[in-house]
């Protein structure tokens, strides 16, 4: 059996460290939608939410996330912080929902539903980062969650 030399073992370990490098300068960020906001009860003070993330990867390899941070942010806002250490792959080209359970002020829910009776359009944005092993993959996304025109009260003529 032959034995590597320093030289060659330095040189498998840059090829290899430098091709790891490469793949993930051209990952493309991925894509993190809200796919829903559920209330799950609270107090005079704070207030449980579930927060489901829809993530899309656009990317022709699987993402290994092992953790979530992230800020939603409603009508420019802050509504919550969300974190979360479960992990999930999302496939090469796919997409999964991620669950997070988090807490917000009372005040904030009830700001953010007082804007609802303004006819404007609820809008998000989220930015976060995704964490891949040891590296951190950053994202950021806005969106509408619910039209004016979804909620301005219709009212029919007799």
């Amino acid at each position: 059996m032959k034995k590597l030399s320093p030289n060659m073992l330095l040189a498998t370990f840059l090829l290899f460290t430098s091709g790891c490098a490469t793949l993930l300068m051209q990952a493309e960020a991925p894509e993190v939608l809200v796919a829903n906001i559920k209330p799950l009860g609270g107090t005079i003070f704070e207030q449980r939410v579930q927060i489901d993330l829809r993530v899309r990867n656009p990317n022709n390899f699987d993402l290994d996330v092992t953790g979530l941070d992230f800020t939603l942010r409603l009508n420019n806002k802050k509504l919550a912080r969300g974190l979360a250490s479960q992990a999930v792959t999302i496939p090469r080209l796919g997409d999964a929902i991620l669950t997070v359970d988090t807490t917000t002020s009372t005040l904030e829910v009830l700001s953010q539903l007082l804007h609802l009776t303004s006819g404007k359009d609820l809008t998000y944005q989220i930015e976060g980062i995704l964490h891949l092993q040891d590296i951190p993959l950053p994202f950021t996304n806005e969106g509408v969650i619910l039209h004016s025109r979804d909620v301005t009260p219709k009212y029919s003529e007799h």
